[in-house]
Parts: C-alpha cells; sequence; structure tokens
C-alpha cells in the first residue's frame, strides 16, 4: 500500500489564516493517505516520514538537541529543561521563520500532553501561570484552529469502551509464542533489518525514515493441506495466523490475493500522524486495504511508546471524526481495524521512567485484494518481498518453521483471545480557541455537524 497521502478539503478557503502547510503522517501504514478531511492529495514516499510537525533537516542544532533530550527524557525535571530549551528558541527567533515554526509546535505538544488534575489551580506546566492560554496563542499564531484533544494526547483511559466491530477488535496471544520469537528476532531493536534499511527513529535528531513495505502473494491452493502449511516460511505463518484471527471480524481478507507488510522501532515520544492507507497514493482513485493489523513486540511494559488512535471517520466521510479510539499497548497484542479508517499512533505522554532504552515496536499487515507493487530498486512502499528474501536480515522470515509434534506453531487451535478493556474512547478534536472559532461559525461542535470541511491545516496534531 504505500504511501501517505496529504489530507485536502471540500474547501480551499479558510475564514482564519493558515500561516503553515503541512502533511501528515503514522504507524499500520502502507501506502498512506496523509489526511484528515479527504482522500484526494497525493504525497511520495518520502512524506511518509515528514509531517506538519517534524523539523526538516535544516532545523537548528539547538531544536535537534531539544529533540534528542525529549526522547531520552527519563524522569519530570527532562522534560521541564526541554520546555525551557524551546521556550529560549521562541526568545531570539524571528517571527514566522521555520525555527520559531518548529519550536512552538513542539512547546505546544508538550504543554497538551501534560494531565491536568481538574481539582488543581495548577496548569500545565505546574504552575500558576495561564499555560492553557499559551497552548492556545502557540497555535493561534500558527495558523492552526483545531488540535487533537487533550484526552487522545494524554492518552486518557477514563472511558473503556470497545468501538463497533466493524471499525475494529484486539486479540491478546495471537501469535504462538515460537512464531513470536522469530518476529523478535527479525524486528527487535537490535536486529538487522534496521541497520540494512539505514532505519532513522527520529530520536539523534533526524527525522524517521521514510516509510517502505514489502508485498507477499496470497494463494488459496493448497489451503487445506497441513503437510503444505507446515512447509511455509515463517513470514507466511504469521501473516496466515493474523488473516485466520481477524477474519472473525472482516471475513473479507480471505478473499485478499496480498499482504503488504512493515515494522517500526521508535523511541516512547514519536508518534505517527493521522492518516488513511491508500494503494499508490491515491492515483487512479482512492483503494483502501479490506483491514490493516498492527502486531505490538514491545516487552510487557506497556509505558513504552504511545498508543494507536482509530477514528469513525472513513476515507469518504464527509463529516470529521468525532469518536476514536486508543488502543492500548501489548505484547502480542493484534489490533486490526476496518483499512478506510482514518488512524495513527500518538506519540508518548511524559517521560519513559522505565525502560529507558526501551522502544515501541510493531509489525504490521495490510490486506488487500488489489494493490500496485513497486517492483523497483531501493527501498520504498510496496516492495515485493521476493527481491529481497536473500539478504540476511530477512533470514528469520524465510525460514521454514520445523513441524514437530507439540510445535505451537503447528497446532490448530482458536488463536488469540478478543481482549477486554483494551479500548478507551476519546473525543477526535479540540477547538484551539473556542470562542473565536465561535465567532466565525466554525467552532468544532458546529463542524462535526457540518458537511463543510475546513482545510487540512487548520488542525495540528502533534510535533513528535
Amino acid at each position: 500500500m504505500g504511501k501517505k497521502n496529504r489530507p485536502s478539503s471540500d474547501s480551499d478557503k479558510s475564514t482564519r489564516p493558515q500561516k503553515r502547510s503541512s502533511s501528515l503522517q503514522n504507524d499500520t501504514e502502507p501506502h498512506k493517505q496523509n489526511q484528515i478531511t479527504s482522500a484526494n492529495d497525493n504525497k511520495t514516499d518520502s512524506s511518509r516520514c515528514e509531517s506538519q510537525q517534524q523539523p526538516t533537516s535544516n532545523s537548528p542544532s539547538a531544536l535537534i538537541k531539544a529533540r534528542v533530550k525529549r526522547a531520552t527524557a527519563s524522569s519530570l525535571k527532562d522534560l521541564e529543561d526541554v520546555q525551557q530549551m524551546l521556550k529560549d528558541i521562541l526568545s531570539s527567533a524571528e517571527e514566522g521563520s521555520e525555527e520559531w515554526t518548529d519550536a512552538g509546535n513542539f512547546l505546544a505538544t508538550l504543554l497538551l500532553q501534560i494531565k491536568v488534575d481538574s481539582s488543581s489551580s495548577c496548569d500545565e506546566s505546574g504552575t500558576k501561570t495561564n499555560n492553557r492560554h499559551t497552548v492556545s496563542q502557540l497555535l493561534d499564531e500558527r495558523g492552526f484552529s483545531y488540535h487533537l484533544s487533550r484526552k487522545a494526547l494524554t492518552h486518557s483511559h477514563d472511558t473503556v469502551r470497545n468501538p463497533p466491530h466493524i471499525y475494529a477488535n484486539a486479540w491478546d496471544n495471537a501469535l504462538p509464542s515460537d512464531l513470536l520469537q522469530k518476529l523478535g528476532e527479525a524486528f527487535g531493536p537490535n536486529s538487522s533489518f534496521w541497520t540494512s534499511h539505514n532505519y532513522s527513529d527520529g530520536s539523534s535528531g533526524k527525522p524517521p525514515s521514510p516509510y517502505f513495505s514489502y508485498v507477499v502473494p496470497l494463494q488459496n491452493e493448497h489451503e487445506n493441506d497441513d503437510t503444505a502449511k507446515a512447509n511455509q516460511s515463517v513470514l507466511m505463518q504469521i501473516i496466515r495466523k493474523i488473516q485466520q484471527q481477524i477474519s472473525i471480524n472482516f471475513p473479507d481478507v480471505l478473499n485478499c490475493t496480498a499482504a503488504e507488510w512493515w515494522s517500526h522501532c521508535r523511541p516512547h515520544c514519536s508518534g505517527h500522524q493521522l492518516h488513511f492507507d491508500s494503494d499508490d497514493e491515491g492515483r487512479g482513485g482512492v483503494r483502501n486495504p479490506v483491514a490493516s493489523t498492527v502486531t505490538y513486540l514491545s516487552c510487557d511494559d506497556t509505558s513504552v511508546g504511545g498508543e494507536t488512535l482509530v477514528t469513525s471517520q472513513s476515507s469518504v466521510s464527509k463529516k470529521l471524526a468525532t469518536k476514536g479510539w486508543l488502543c492500548s499497548n501489548k505484547r502480542n497484542r493484534v489490533l486490526a481495524f476496518k483499512g478506510n479508517l482514518l488512524h495513527g499512533v500518538i506519540p508518548g505522554a511524559g517521560a519513559q521512567s522505565s525502560h529507558k532504552e526501551g522502544k515501541r515496536v510493531t509489525f504490521m499487515v495490510a490486506f488487500w485484494k488489489r494493490i500496485h507493487v513497486q517492483d523497483k530498486e531501493g527501498f520504498g512502499s510496496a516492495r515485493p518481498f521476493s527481491r529481497v528474501e536473500n539478504e540476511e536480515w530477512a533470514k528469520p522470515l524465510v525460514e521454514k518453521m520445523v513441524s514437530s509434534p507439540g510445535s505451537s506453531a503447528n497446532k490448530g487451535g482458536e488463536g488469540g483471545k478478543r481482549c477486554e478493556n483494551c479500548f478507551f474512547e476519546v473525543p477526535v478534536w479540540e477547538d484551539v480557541d473556542k470562542e473565536k472559532n465561535q465567532e466565525y461559525g466554525m467552532a468544532i461542535q458546529n463542524v462535526t455537524r457540518s458537511r463543510v470541511l475546513p482545510p487540512y491545516d487548520a488542525f495540528f496534531q502533534f510535533f513528535s
């Protein structure tokens, strides 16, 4: 699937000034459409690592230092130091400059991700000053009218509620232990997969790597042949296990002809902008997978990394999403959602108090009835896996699972257990300045009822 297409809107005009153009990003992610409002704008492969809230390679060294400090923050003091570094940048940056824009977006994200005790008079920074106004000021000055809700950005677990099953579901202990171990060998933080692909996780100050993925065909022949199943590669056994598991919710995945897979290994504070998964960047019309999945591979400490947000908005929606569902992280949990839904990964909030060097490692698979395979040299979206299956990093994936009595990978069974209490409903958007938006008749409560969508650049997600 391959890319993210930048969201467009039903209207090219805004009732409020827009100061900066931006793109979106993502986590389960075949070709993505980076978009909030529609699926018409196209972007290139490299756009997948760009975002309205990510710095460019020209970012000043002070901003890079702040990003590195944030990526390794293990205490509240570290986060306060990052805030001060950003305030220092803003005190000297020229208004409207790239430095001024990035530092302001970064600071706004940090302030929005601080959980506020409603019984306290303190604001996001823990002081008596009005930082809620500071957030509004930072975002308003940069041309934003709306931002992701605080409940989404702080990973609020206040409302335990499953999404409708036609939208998403999740299963625990989804993969047999030996297949899970093989995935760990292939994509663990120290795996050669990352170095072989020159992967950047963003923690060094560089932007995260451009998106790349691989495609394998799904053939129905020998579907009931146990010998053929046992001789499948580890990768195909894993994909088949996931396919069978999620067919409970999405039976049409059994009719798919291809599976696109990719993986990420990111620090706690890294996120993926909201996007739609789409084939060939939406060229020739928007095509979405039947379903997309995320398998969590990180250690059992759920504090490492942010959570996936799935919203109620589809790629053909004429209205903004009003509801979203955060799915909490857990090793060997498989999240599956309808392939045309707007989704992303919220950056981890706060400091990573434990497993300081831990990474959020995920393995994604999207199931397609038809996908445009990009049979090209080099890394990119939807490359044929057959081109690289002899590479050293691919060995754990192409290995044939040894069939032996009692091997958990060759047992039948019911698969994983539908997880309980792992989804948390949150609002998706909030007004940057509710009074000002109401003055223009564009408050979020009005916009979500309307079929006229604000411009894409009016929406702030996060800087990560």
